[in-house]
């Protein structure tokens, strides 16, 4: 999750917040891993070697670590925009600022959730910084589709993200502008998986399957 800087992490609410996630179904970490451990495989068996990734946008890194012991991780960088220390022998954590710095390059990028905190009309250009350290992104976000879907989503970005110190954004993708930010960012859509479900219980009542979406992305552009 991108964080922003002049918000403060409130241990407490947190605590609070996956209490009641793991009570009412609200663990959306097993399955976004799992789906995003799929597209990985294929990408280590065309590739046929084992991956460097970024995890861009890690939070906690929570996903990386249930990744990192897979046989086709080399390594694992997670970014951010806060200060984190985390490592181990697969997972190296490094800011943002140090990231575009160092212009490494990747076999494959997955973003989590992150997208709509940058903003629906500007997540194009945070693509295509991206798409400068590798050609393939595996992106998890919503959509919305209606006021009342924006508003529902905008609820569960509050209560989830609180804590972090995450911004709530005013809209989310839809398809018109998932398609437009796909044009801009000069590239194919490999993958799409619209309907995901990421929770069980109460909280898939709440926020339901149609609200997900994942997607790999491949530049058009040659690096």
């Amino acid at each position: 999750m991108m964080r922003f800087k002049e918000n403060k992490y409130n241990r407490v609410f947190v605590g609070l917040s996956n209490l009641i996630r793991y009570i009412c179904g609200g663990d959306r970490l097993n399955r976004i891993t799992k789906i995003i451990d799929e597209l990985l495989k294929q990408k280590y068996f065309e590739k046929n070697k084992k991956l460097k990734i970024l995890d861009f946008g890690c939070g906690s890194m929570e996903i990386s670590k249930k990744l990192k012991d897979k046989n086709y991780v080399e390594q694992i960088i997670g970014s951010d925009i806060f200060k984190y220390r985390y490592e181990s022998n697969k997972i190296v954590y490094i800011d943002n600022y140090e990231l575009f710095k160092k212009k490494e390059k990747f076999d494959i990028i997955f973003i989590v959730d992150v997208l709509h905190h940058i903003g629906v009309e500007d997540a194009y250009k945070t693509i295509k910084k991206l798409f400068k350290l590798s050609n393939n992104i595996i992106i998890k976000d919503h959509f919305e589709h209606s006021y009342l879907s924006r508003q529902l989503l905008r609820f569960v970005d509050f209560y989830a993200n609180y804590g972090y110190g995450v911004n709530v954004p005013k809209k989310y993708f839809d398809k018109t502008s998932w398609t437009k930010t796909l044009i801009k960012s000069n590239c194919k859509e490999i993958f799409h998986k619209k309907n995901f479900q990421q929770h069980d219980g109460l909280f898939n009542l709440i926020l339901n399957k149609k609200h997900h979406f994942v997607s790999l992305i491949k530049s058009n552009e040659k690096n």
